[in-house]
């Protein structure tokens, strides 16, 4: 399916592609009791998609190979994954914009700072 688009700069135009799932997260958070749903609005995960149809020829093998990297690097175990959190107005439906995920640091108890308020 090709879109309307303008020209930047003059560059020639390239066909633009629709991503046909809408992919998110479901999470649980520390101060809630319920699990969250937010859909992911990330421009990356659609450029990953896209390289991984034309890489494997399939879109649901892509949205799986999507899914596995996700998974599997951006929320594995060892890393501390952060949401970049964001609304669509003026729905006010929150949705994540972005993911880091730096490894997790386990430090000693004796390293710990402590705060008395």
């Amino acid at each position: 399916m090709l879109f309307d688009q303008l020209k930047l700069f003059g560059d020639p135009q390239k066909p633009l592609r629709k991503i046909p799932y809408k992919f998110s997260y479901i999470f649980e958070c520390e101060d809630s009791t319920q699990s969250h749903s937010a859909m992911i609005e990330d421009w990356e995960l659609g450029v990953l998609f896209l390289k991984e149809v034309d890489r494997l020829g399939s879109e649901q093998s892509a949205a799986e190979s999507v899914k596995n990297k996700f998974f599997g690097q951006l929320c594995a175990p060892q890393n501390d994954t952060r949401f970049f959190m964001g609304t669509r107005f003026p729905y006010n439906t929150w949705m994540v914009l972005g993911v880091f995920y730096p490894p997790k640091i386990e430090y000693p108890a004796s390293e710990q700072l402590a705060f008395d308020l």
